[in-house]
């Protein structure tokens, strides 16, 4: 399985919250969730087991004011794999929604002239 989401936030805040274990269980209920890789404002690789078994991933790419948030999944289950991947997807797609909906700032009128945004590029640190 994999799912990119933009997400206009600076990379680092992306990182941090995605790295947090709350987060983590909260978005994986089904597995438990053990970080493998640290790869900083880049993201982490961790090796799940319970519902799952193998590793997630989620690699953090800036891009223009924010960042594309990429999640790999690369397990396989002892159950029926269609209603447990449904269902990962759906909480996945929950989880990175409330993070957009939380640190996306109020949107602003974009200027087609020229096709850029009047804010400026974030930097990736």
């Amino acid at each position: 399985m994999i799912d990119e989401t933009f997400i206009d936030a600076p990379p680092h805040r992306l990182a941090a919250l995605f790295r947090d274990p709350r987060n983590v269980a909260n978005a994986w209920p089904h597995v438990q969730a053990m970080v493998t890789r640290d790869r900083g404002v880049q993201g982490a690789v961790w090796s799940v087991s319970g519902a799952m078994t193998g590793e997630f991933e989620v690699w953090i790419e800036p891009y223009w004011d924010g960042a594309i948030v990429h999640h790999y999944v690369r397990a396989s289950t002892a159950q029926r794999p269609d209603p447990l991947e449904r269902a990962h997807v759906r909480r996945w797609k929950r989880f990175v929604t409330a993070v957009k909906d939380t640190l996306e700032p109020p949107r602003r009128s974009w200027s087609f002239e020229g096709g850029q945004s009047e804010r400026p590029l974030i930097e990736p640190e």
